[in-house]
């Protein structure tokens, strides 16, 4: 009995010694809240502040979310499973860019879905690798940053830059038309004045229905616009707005009296709140983008 208690006990420690061990300090994969996550006491706060700093900087620059996550180690997930997982989790985009430092281990894995294979891989080996290794994380982070705001494809930043072109681009459009239209109506009066040494009244009548129905249309839109977006425009777009409600007004009180001033009055409306809408649409754009650098993860 004595040599079967001691055989059972033997079995027992070796059985012990392979199972796997549960890792000390494992984070699993889990969903983001902040743009820098360090449950390791990995940061001083000056190391905190430089690689807040440098977020801040590549998405000023390049549009680019950077994503910093520090842990003990990676629990039971190969690197690129847990940053695939916690991507997937915190709801990222293309343009989210991830790296995840194990302290522990000194694993790491940067995930840019945005930049080339062989540009990401450079970033990786010159930049990142030799703070990883010497422990310096922050400078890891910094590096991160600052390599992709340095090497980040130029299509990257092309295509947030469509966004204001296009609507700079339709406000001339706009604007170009309302100044043809004016100045087509205003030939066609002298010619007519000309011809028989008067306006048409009927003529008359008609350009002024066409210049108001225009205004009318100019200005509902740009305040309805103005009324859903009015915590972003700025009191430029509002004084414009102003302007252009005054001279319509202005064309409907003197269109029985005096034709041509009215058509002149809502031309005019029509202008400023072409202008209007263009300085609107760039402030609602300027207060997007200033919510979104400080905000959760982009779904591009």
């Amino acid at each position: 009995m004595r040599v079967v208690r001691l055989f059972v006990a033997v079995l027992a420690i070796l059985t012990a010694g392979l199972l796997p061990a549960a890792p000390a300090g494992a984070q699993p994969p889990s969903k983001l809240a902040e743009h820098i996550t360090d449950n390791t006491g990995a940061l001083t706060d000056s190391g905190r502040a430089a690689v807040s700093s440098a977020i801040d900087r590549l998405y000023r620059d390049r549009h680019i979310q950077l994503w910093v996550v520090y842990v003990d180690n990676f629990s039971k997930f190969r690197p690129d499973n847990w940053a695939n997982q916690t991507r997937t989790a915190s709801g990222m985009g293309d343009h989210d860019a991830l790296l995840a430092v194990a302290t522990n281990t000194k694993l790491y894995v940067f995930d840019v879905p945005s930049l080339p294979a062989a540009e990401l891989n450079a970033l990786r080996s010159n930049h990142i690798d030799p703070a990883i290794n010497a422990k310096e994380w922050s400078i890891a982070a910094v590096a991160a940053a600052d390599g992709l705001d340095q090497s980040a494809s130029p299509a990257t930043s092309s295509k947030r830059n469509w966004v204001p072109i296009a609507i700079a681009v339709i406000a001339v459009v706009v604007v170009a038309a309302v100044a043809v239209l004016v100045l087509y109506r205003a030939r066609r009066r002298r010619r007519a004045a000309r011809g028989d040494g008067q306006v048409s009244i009927e003529g008359c009548d008609r350009s002024l229905g066409q210049a108001l129905v225009t205004a009318d249309a100019r200005v509902r839109q740009i305040s309805d616009y103005a009324g859903k977006h009015r915590d972003s425009i700025g009191t430029e777009a509002q004084a414009r707005l102003e302007d252009a409600k005054r001279h319509l007004a202005a064309a409907h009180g003197t269109q029985a009296t005096n034709e041509a001033g009215a058509i002149a009055y809502a031309h005019r409306a029509s202008t400023l709140a072409a202008q209007a809408q263009t300085l609107a649409n760039n402030d609602v754009l300027a207060a997007h983008g200033t919510r979104r650098r400080r905000g959760s993860a982009s779904k591009r």
